[in-house]
């Protein structure tokens, strides 16, 4: 038989559950059931091993080459620290919001943690919120209440966590948000027979267990997420009081739904890692729901609009002038303004498509690729640099040394199995070299007859913070994505890309605009098939985050059919093509 749980009214107008209730209920917003607090409790729920790996590990990387020094990574690896809240960005109105950020960073991967709370303090950022990060197991009596909103990501599997930090928990009246796991460090009782009587008065709802069934959709504002299956570990909570829990996203698999974010008065609580292996090519994974809230953990709601930034990507003085123009003409018959990534020295020292012989173009020496841009900037283009060559000397790095297929400033090359491997960056780099390099760069578009640009695209992705240190002397904005460092037990280097649905200030002071719904790839180069109706849809997910903004790029060769459709659609969904310099928030 089903029992009720009595409620009584105390001070403060919260709800304290009767100790005469001992029956089981059925949660009110999912299909968890609470259990009776009678133990011992298992944590265990469907299809979980007893062994959890830790939640974070999916989409990290590591650099295998030791060839370079961490040294040259000092002050730039995800530690402890601080994040100051940046003004660069003349949209945003800087307030006094602190947070701190908490982790786990015990045991074998307790660097996991330190990586995912300094992409956390990044999107925090957003918010003009200066960030502290700090171990959890370094908690004081008392920490919570000196800033404005805290958050806790759980990615080690039964981490002890100090009383201080349990107790203080329950008592806080601040935002709070945890994510992930040891939840029932706080939600049961010490001795694990049942649940808190005083977490559950204070937020409404209970933790049950720990489900591997997997749910690979997540429900949110009316919009459907999906979250990859790599790990389908999550915590599942049952709402017992209903005026205080309220479930803000839901996790499904077609035939059974869980509350994947609760929120219960000032706690948030998400039900894994949300930013664990986020796709890059495509824009719908369930960490938009966790951006969304942090306008509400913040106390910092951003403006609503919906605003859209592509960038024609690879240009160099190789390509086709008819293929240029044609984009111009159908980005300005949609009133749409863009980027164009220029690169400026475009170079195939192996003689690739040169039958062999070396070949080298400078932007300045070509009179038709200068017509082209000029005329590209006529119709609504703006002109950034993606890098300065798009390749590395004359190697494969990691396919064949052309420009616009190599990566620029970073070593990479193919494992015996063809997957790509980062292995460090190149010999060269230091900030003299990068420094010089984009002097060069910048010669060639002032020769050419174009101001120095303020916008940069990062090839491929990969930089060291040496490189990075110096784009933001340079550039007041990069259309790319990060990537954040930390070391493992073995002081190995690790790496993961940064995801973001809005702009923010990276630890380096570059502020990024970001990439959302990926790139147009009609014949699924990236592992899956992307064309313009599957960015619409990515870009209808991106509008349930404030402030997210719509950010891709399209390769100038596919021409302009695709282009149309892709713009059309965007446009359809209710966004606006914006100018980056000048009405990105």
């Amino acid at each position: 038989m089903i029992g009720i749980l009595v409620f009584s009214l105390v001070a403060g107008g919260r709800a304290s559950i009767s100790p005469s209730a001992k029956s089981e209920v059925l949660a009110t917003n999912s299909a968890v059931q609470a259990r009776p607090p009678t133990g011992p409790m298992s944590l265990f729920g469907p299809n979980m091993s007893h062994n959890p790996r830790p939640l974070g590990i999916n989409g990290v990387r590591e650099i295998k080459a030791g060839r370079f020094k961490l040294a040259d990574f000092a002050g730039s690896i995800a530690r402890p620290g601080t994040t100051l809240a940046s003004a660069k960005s003349v949209k945003r109105t800087m307030t006094v919001t602190t947070a701190v950020v908490l982790y786990d960073s015990s045991g074998t991967y307790g660097w996991i943690g330190s990586l995912y709370a300094y992409q956390i303090g990044n999107l925090l950022n957003h918010f003009g919120v200066s960030v502290t990060r700090e171990p959890v197991e370094n908690y004081k009596s008392g920490q919570l209440g000196i800033y404005t909103c805290a958050l806790y990501v759980g990615s080690n599997y039964g981490n002890a966590l100090p009383a201080a930090f349990k107790k203080d928990v329950v008592a806080n009246t601040k935002p709070f948000c945890w994510m992930g796991y040891n939840l029932w460090e706080v939600a049961w009782n010490t001795a694990q027979t049942g649940w808190n009587a005083a977490f559950t008065t204070a937020f409404g709802f209970q933790f049950s267990y720990l489900d591997g069934t997997g749910y690979p959709n997540v429900l949110y504002n009316g919009t459907t997420l999906t979250k990859q299956q790599q790990d389908p570990t999550q915590g599942d909570v049952s709402v017992v009081n209903s005026s205080i829990a309220t479930v803000l996203a839901t996790s499904t698999n077609g035939s059974r739904s869980v509350p994947y974010i609760t929120r219960g008065a000032n706690f948030w609580y998400v039900a894994d890692n949300p930013l664990e292996y986020v796709p890059t090519n495509r824009g719908d994974d369930r960490y938009l729901a966790f951006c969304d809230i942090l306008n509400d953990v913040t106390g910092v709601p951003m403006p609503t609009t919906k605003q859209a930034i592509i960038r024609i990507e690879d240009v160099s003085a190789i390509c086709d002038s008819a293929s240029l123009r044609a984009i111009a003409d159908t980005m300005y018959s949609l009133n749409a303004p863009y980027v164009v990534c220029v690169i400026p020295d475009y170079m195939d020292p192996l003689g690739v498509y040169n039958n062999g012989t070396p070949l080298e173009i400078q932007m300045q020496t070509s009179s038709q690729f200068i017509s082209d841009l000029k005329y590209m900037q006529s119709e609504g283009g703006q002109l950034i640099m993606h890098g300065v060559t798009h390749q590395y000397s004359n190697v494969a790095n990691p396919v064949n040394g052309v420009s616009a297929t190599d990566v620029e400033f970073f070593r990479v090359q193919y494992d015996s199995n063809g997957v790509e491997q980062a292995v460090g960056p190149v010999t060269e780099d230091t900030t003299s070299w990068v420094t010089k390099r984009l002097a060069n760069g910048f010669s060639m578009m002032n020769k050419a007859g174009f101001a120095s640009p303020i916008g940069w695209n990062t090839p491929h992705y990969f930089a060291t913070p040496v490189d990075y240190k110096v784009f933001e002397k340079d550039f007041w904005y990069s259309m790319d994505r990060v990537l954040t460092f930390a070391t493992n037990n073995a002081s190995n280097l690790e790496y993961l890309i940064q995801p973001s649905p809005y702009t923010f200030i990276d630890e380096y002071a570059n502020y990024r605009l970001p990439e959302t719904i990926g790139y147009c790839d009609p014949y699924g180069t990236s592992g899956i098939i992307n064309l313009p109706a599957n960015m619409v849809g990515y870009a209808n997910a991106i509008g349930c985050v404030r402030g997210g903004i719509a950010g891709m790029y399209y390769h100038w060769f596919l021409g302009t059919t695709m282009l149309q459709q892709l713009v059309q659609g965007i446009q359809g969904a209710g966004f606006t093509f914006v100018n980056p310099s000048y009405t990105i928030q």
